[in-house]
């Protein structure tokens, strides 16, 4: 399984940064997160651009994801907006890579986000109506762009597992 590529896509707070470190453990290869990888190899405050630059946030989101696909094999957990532009759209398709949309529901992906105690800021969850706005917008984006789809209301044990599988079958 050492050759792996797999991405994870999905609204805040449905657990890809979660998995997918556990999911790359299993199969061997290395984790990536594109909100990461734009803070340690371009400078980037991922939470400051969010707030003041949407347009240059999600043109670095989808060059970040482009890069990091450019590397070994891994799993790569996207931020929650990657599909909201067609760029972003556009890669994963073009990617001929595995994408898994973790597919959980507004209330439950909310109450994870309230209850996250990594300190992680989410400047677009800060209004809930139109944290709840964005997510009925992606939904139709997160399927187009989905190879494979898992519940990820399910303890994480179970979702990495489903995602290891699908690679597997």
């Amino acid at each position: 399984m050492a050759g792996e590529r797999l991405i994870l896509t999905g609204f805040m707070g449905v657990g890809k940064s979660t998995v997918g470190p556990k999911v790359a453990d299993t199969l061997g290869v290395k984790y990536f997160d594109t909100d990461s990888w734009m803070e340690t190899e371009s400078g980037v405050d991922v939470p400051n651009l969010v707030s003041n630059d949407m347009p240059a946030f999600r043109k670095l989101e989808a060059e970040a994801l482009v890069d990091i696909l450019g590397l070994e094999p891994g799993v790569v957990s996207t931020g929650g907006g990657i599909v909201s532009t067609e760029v972003g759209r556009n890669v994963l398709l073009a990617s001929e890579v595995p994408v898994v949309y973790l597919l959980a529901s507004f209330g439950w992906s909310a109450e994870r986000v309230a209850n996250d105690k990594t300190g992680r800021a989410r400047p677009l969850f800060d209004d809930v109506v139109k944290a709840r706005g964005l997510y009925d917008e992606r939904v139709e984006w997160y399927e187009e762009t989905a190879s494979h789809y898992v519940d990820a209301e399910q303890p994480i044990k179970l979702v990495a597992g489903e995602i290891v599988n699908i690679l597997r079958a």
